[in-house]
């Protein structure tokens, strides 16, 4: 089934004027709520229950994110490289030039993903439940013409739970049909967003760069010298469509400066890079970003490495897995 834009998303942007979302904005932000919501789970334990009304507004939010769930098993299936490889890869980055399109064409990228999701109990009829938590999977499809203007499709696909309780719940009570299970919603803007986290121009130069990360990340309440964050910020930055040859090469080479073990990916060309750091929530997790050749992200996974009793999540859930495709020229709006 075919859907038009939620008709508030665009009397929204119709207002502000604001652009699309970037995929770093929509995942940039989800990573924020969920360190915000796994907090305020972990008071409920407490006695302090969540509003909600605040759960509704997460929802609305962490909805647009997106496929595919694993469990960790890195380990077994990444080799040990030295951090130096990550130098290698950013000269290959700063090569590597976005591909040019005239009239007619479009720059295609793809994604799947799967995030996790959050919904007050009583939204499902378990008024017993503060919180319930399930899987929800997306496949998006961006298209971006010469002008900037976008085409979107965002599919929705069937959930997956943690209690079979939940998904009985879910489906008696339409939340299927408020996240669009089934449908592929259509959504077009008239340009392209320009900025990350609302700055526009990011550092070039590594060491400056790191300098705006560093900022950036203890602006929204983080550690300054926390690693996790800062490579989280990095994924954002290498997700951004608009980032340059010149800035994608500085993000890696900034990773390569921060303490992360840097693996071989094993039957693919490329690097991965992962952190295993304790969020601003208290939860222990590890982040995995993998590169090809080319030296484009290509996957990025935040996994929560033990158990989250207040949402009934278990260690090694993976919270997001985002896959993403390289950006290609193509000449038509039809999915390569």
């Amino acid at each position: 089934m075919i859907a038009e834009a939620h008709p508030v998303d665009t009397l929204l942007r119709g207002i502000t004027g604001e652009p699309s979302p970037t995929h770093a904005d929509v995942l940039g932000g989800r990573r924020a709520l969920l360190r915000a919501i796994a907090t305020e789970s972990q008071r409920s334990t407490r006695g302090v229950s969540v509003p909600s009304i605040w759960w509704r507004r997460a929802t609305a939010v962490l909805s647009v994110a997106a496929l595919v769930v694993a469990a960790v098993a890195v380990a077994g299936l990444l080799r040990p490289q030295p951090v130096t490889a990550l130098g290698d890869l950013a000269r290959v980055a700063e090569q590597v030039e976005a591909p040019a399109i005239s009239s007619g064409e479009y720059r295609y990228a793809g994604s799947t993903d799967v995030t996790l999701e959050f919904r007050a109990g009583s939204e499902l009829g378990l008024d017993e439940r503060d919180t319930v938590v399930y899987l929800l999977p997306h496949v998006r499809d961006r298209w971006v013409d010469e002008a900037g203007s976008i085409h979107e499709e965002l599919l929705t696909l069937e959930p997956r739970f943690f209690d079979p309780d939940v998904e009985a719940a879910y489906y008696a009570s339409g939340v299927d049909k408020a996240d669009r299970v089934g449908e592929t919603v259509v959504s077009d803007f008239a340009q392209e967003s320009l900025t990350v986290f609302g700055v526009r121009e990011w550092p070039t130069d590594t060491d400056e760069l790191l300098d705006a990360m560093g900022v950036y990340v203890s602006s929204q309440g983080n550690d300054v010298d926390a690693t996790g964050p800062l490579v989280e910020l990095a994924a954002d930055l290498l997700r951004w469509s608009s980032a340059t040859p010149e800035l994608r090469s500085a993000v890696i080479e900034a990773l390569g400066t921060l303490d992360v073990e840097v693996t071989e990916r094993i039957d693919v060309d490329g690097l991965a890079v992962a952190v295993t750091f304790v969020d601003v929530s208290g939860i222990r997790s590890r982040l995995i970003l993998e590169f090809d050749e080319d030296a484009n992200l290509v996957r990025e996974r935040h996994v929560w490495l033990e158990d989250v009793p207040a949402l009934g999540v278990p260690a090694g859930t993976v919270v997001l897995d985002s896959q993403l495709s390289p950006g290609r020229v193509v000449g038509s709006l039809h999915r390569p």
